[in-house]
């Protein structure tokens, strides 16, 4: 009988051992990704920061000065080309650089972020939408990609609408700076009127009451 106590002892040892190990792991692996979440807002907070002071700022002050109720910009990125080649904002070398798993290297890769990609981020309007709230209160800001659910729109052009709720009404119809810009009708009704998180909304809605 001794021995047979003896057995299940050395069994509950090795599911302790087990235990401990898968917890240990577990606590790496939440560890890592930690660092790897850090690592991408720190990236996102530079990009944020790049974008609204080289970028948004003077869109801002512009839409201030002549405060109008509204007023919309239009955004080429490929106008950018000479100052940021392919459309690259290079993160500083003093700042930990995030990677991403690449499916035909089968390994991790540097991730590239890009003016292009950084005005069609939530973040990028959340941290603008910040400042303004502090520094303009009553301004608003909503940034359309053209090519937004619209096959025949160009990805390199956007529109960014400024609202100001104690602004006046202008006369006439203006151009915002950059020129001419095509809002185009796209599948599923959406235009440069509505954000991706509406569409994405209302969408959902659709499918809640189907699924009923």
């Amino acid at each position: 009988m001794q021995a047979i106590r003896q057995h299940s002892l050395d069994i509950l040892t090795k599911s302790q051992k087990a235990a401990m190990k898968s917890e240990a792991q577990k606590a790496q692996i939440e560890a890592e990704k930690a660092h790897k979440d850090g690592v991408m807002k720190a990236a996102f907070a530079f990009i944020n920061k790049e974008v609204s002071e080289n970028l948004i700022r003077d869109i801002v002050e512009d839409f201030s000065r002549k405060g109008f109720a509204s007023y919309n910009y239009y955004v080429d990125t490929d106008e950018f080309e000479e100052q940021l080649p392919g459309g690259v904002i290079e993160l500083p070398d003093d700042l930990e650089k995030p990677t991403h798993w690449d499916r035909e290297t089968k390994s991790q890769v540097p991730t590239k972020f890009t003016l292009n990609k950084a005005l069609r981020t939530k973040s990028l309007r959340d941290y603008v939408q910040a400042i303004l709230d502090e520094d303009f209160p009553g301004f608003s800001i909503r940034i359309f990609a053209e090519d937004f659910q619209n096959e025949e729109g160009n990805p390199a052009k956007f529109t960014v609408k400024l609202s100001n709720s104690a602004g006046k009404q202008k006369k006439g119809k203006g151009k915002g700076k950059g020129g001419k810009h095509s809002k185009g009708k796209g599948k599923g009704g959406i235009t440069a009127g509505r954000s991706l998180e509406e569409f994405e909304a209302e969408q959902a809605k659709k499918q809640e009451a189907l699924n009923k």
